[in-house]
């Protein structure tokens, strides 16, 4: 009995230093409080605390307070190797202060970051210098109450009226200018939380303004000076243009260490012009998924269906397969798929019994300006048998007009190029594969010139070429629907004509 007492005891002892611990650990919002009361040495140190559970919010900041010096003494390799593991789990801030970085330090000291980067894990290891830099006698005397956060929405004047002289609106419009700027600032809601306040500091850091990370009519009257949307294009032109003087020297470099003959030399030539003469150089949507968020930068909208973003890795979109019905159109023999899909654009078609004949669609588009001239990619895997998955370009608010391929997988994969409008549906070509696209990642492009011609490509190598003209104008957005099967898109891109 006294045996089983003791071991009661034990038990109710370890349970209450448990929740001790628990409670006095920090938290992520605790250490954000301590930062923006600028108690630079507690917000280090419960930075450094959440960074090692695997938070990345915490690891983002743990690096920007090592590469500023706040709290601890500035050291860009350590604020290099938290940036990095932050950018490895999707942070696009992260990997843009990493990149900053770079330039300003050594080769050694870049592949010490790198090399701490990789061998990190969770809950291992304390980041350098926290218990030397933190005067631990002064944090008892440290009192939080009489110092809260920002709140938003508090309607009573302060000290600090430009953190909450903006109304709602003014705020939207704030987030939207960061979003276009290439900042990630959240969800654009007027609703400034911690992701909004990161992309301020961000963009305050970048252009020399004052780093407070204050949602201030300061910071909104800057955003509103500069035009993002010529600087966004000259970043795409300047790396196609790096990429191409790279290969060119190493095309150079192979003729000197080698005597290559005409004939290869022409095929490697060949091979440039065919990657960079081409009229579309405008980048004007582009997802990789990775942030984990598909509802912004860019911002896809979701008409019908569920979609995930998994791992921050791909977009997956899961429907059963439906059942497919043809008619022969008696003037030009076109086919009409009744079909979900189609639903885009035969907005006249009889509901009832479209839903009698599907049980499940999804379809999300995103709205960008595509140039009648274009260049579209979709780097996707469907996982199963007898899947289809459209994607395409489309025209105007009711999306009825628009070019679109559909990927259908199987033993005898399909890949069909169509045409949709007001008239109906017109398939422009199609093409029955020797190899099953189910269950392997591919590359699937439709290319468009102004003249109407059109290439569709399979991981690269040319499938088919069409011809038609019949859709005049440019286009107003990208769309993708997922008509049956288990699908995970990796990577959307479209290029415009300048």
């Amino acid at each position: 009995m006294k045996k089983l007492q003791r071991l009661v005891f034990a038990g109710i002892v370890g349970a209450s230093l448990n929740l001790s611990s628990v409670a006095l650990s920090a938290s992520f919002d605790d250490a954000m409080v301590a930062f923006d009361r600028r108690d630079y040495a507690v917000a280090f140190r419960d930075f450094s605390e959440v960074a090692l559970t695997g938070n990345r919010d915490a690891q983002f900041m743990l690096g920007y307070v090592y590469s500023k010096g706040y709290g601890t003494t500035q050291d860009y390799v350590q604020a290099h190797k938290w940036f990095n593991i932050a950018a490895s789990q999707g942070d696009r801030e992260a990997r843009r202060a990493r990149d900053k970085l770079t330039p300003f330090m050594s080769a050694q000291q870049i592949s010490q970051a790198q090399e701490e980067a990789a061998n990190w894990q969770p809950g291992i290891g304390k980041p350098k210098a926290v218990e030397a830099d933190i005067n631990t006698e002064g944090l008892e005397t440290v009192e939080t109450k009489d110092k809260p956060l920002i709140t938003w929405s508090d309607p009573s004047p302060t000290d600090n009226s430009s953190q909450i002289n903006l109304t709602r609106d003014e705020k939207r419009e704030l987030q939207r200018r960061l979003r276009d700027a290439g900042y990630d600032p959240g969800p654009i809601d007027g609703l400034p939380g911690e992701r909004t306040l990161r992309a301020i500091r961000s963009y305050q850091s970048d252009f020399g303004l004052v780093v407070d990370g204050l949602v201030s009519r300061e910071t909104l009257d800057d955003l509103r000076t500069r035009n993002f949307a010529d600087s966004e294009l000259e970043t795409v032109v300047d790396t196609r243009s790096e990429v191409l003087v790279r290969q060119l020297r190493e095309l150079d470099q192979d003729g000197q260490r080698s005597e290559l003959s005409g004939e290869q030399y022409k095929q490697r030539v060949s091979a440039l012009l065919a990657d960079y003469d081409r009229p579309w150089s405008t980048r004007v949507l582009y997802d990789s998924f990775r942030d984990g968020d598909f509802t912004l930068n860019p911002r896809w909208f979701v008409e019908s269906g569920d979609f995930d973003v998994v791992n921050r890795e791909y977009l997956y979109s899961s429907v059963p397969v439906a059942e497919i019905k043809t008619t022969e159109k008696d003037k030009n023999g076109a086919k009409e798929i009744v079909g979900i899909f189609s639903d885009i654009f035969l907005k006249n078609s009889d509901d009832a019994q479209r839903e009698k004949q599907y049980k499940g669609y999804a379809e999300l588009y995103s709205v960008t300006d595509i140039t009648n001239s274009f260049s579209a990619r979709v780097n996707l895997n469907g996982l199963l048998d007898n899947g289809r998955l459209n994607f395409g370009v489309y025209q105007g608010a009711s999306r009825i007009n628009g070019y679109s391929l559909s990927y259908i997988t199987g033993k005898e994969s399909v890949i069909k190029l169509t045409r949709t409008s007001s008239d109906g549906t017109a398939i422009l070509e199609t093409v029955n594969l020797e190899q099953s696209l189910s269950a392997e990642i591919h590359n699937v492009e439709l290319r468009r010139d102004n003249q109407g011609k059109m290439e569709i490509l399979l991981d690269d190598k040319l499938l088919f070429d069409a011809e038609d003209t019949s859709l005049k104008g440019d286009f107003d957005g990208f769309i993708v629907g997922n008509q049956g099967g288990n699908f995970r898109l990796y990577e959307v891109e479209v290029y415009s004509e300048e």
